[in-house]
C-alpha cells in the first residue's frame, strides 16, 4: 500500500478531512510522493468472490458504503493525477493482470 491509500481509506472511507491528511502525509514523505501509483479496478462481483478467500482485516470486514466511498476515492486521486497513475483492468486472471501491470510499468517508465 502507499500514501494513497490513506488518503483513499482515511479521507474518502472515513471522511477525515482529505487536506489534512495530505499534510501530515507530506510531511512524513518528506515531499517524496510515488512517481507511479497502480489502480487495480475490479468489478463488484469478481471481488465479492475474490474476497470470500481471503482472510480479512478489519478494513475489508467494513460495509459496502465505506468500501464504495474508499473505491470513489481511488478513482478521484486517480484522476486528479493522471501522470502518477495507471489504471488497470484487474477482471482478468491473475496470470493476465500481472502480464497488463507489467506492460504498463514498462511503458510509463520507458524499459
Amino acid at each position: 500500500r502507499s500514501v494513497y491509500s490513506t488518503l483513499a481509506y482515511q479521507g474518502y472511507g472515513r471522511r477525515l478531512p482529505l487536506d489534512e491528511l495530505r499534510s501530515i502525509n507530506d510531511w512524513a514523505i518528506r515531499g517524496h510522493w510515488p512517481d507511479l501509483a497502480i489502480l487495480i479496478e475490479v468489478n463488484t462481483e469478481t471481488l465479492d468472490e475474490r474476497m470470500k478467500l481471503r482472510n480479512k482485516d478489519r478494513f475489508e470486514r467494513e460495509g459496502k458504503r465505506f468500501h464504495d466511498r474508499v473505491r470513489k476515492g481511488f478513482t478521484a486521486l486517480a484522476a486528479d493525477e493522471p501522470e502518477r497513475w495507471v489504471v488497470i483492468d484487474g477482471n482478468a486472471s491473475a496470470r493476465v493482470v500481472r502480464q497488463r501491470i507489467r506492460k504498463a510499468v514498462s511503458k510509463r517508465l520507458g524499459i
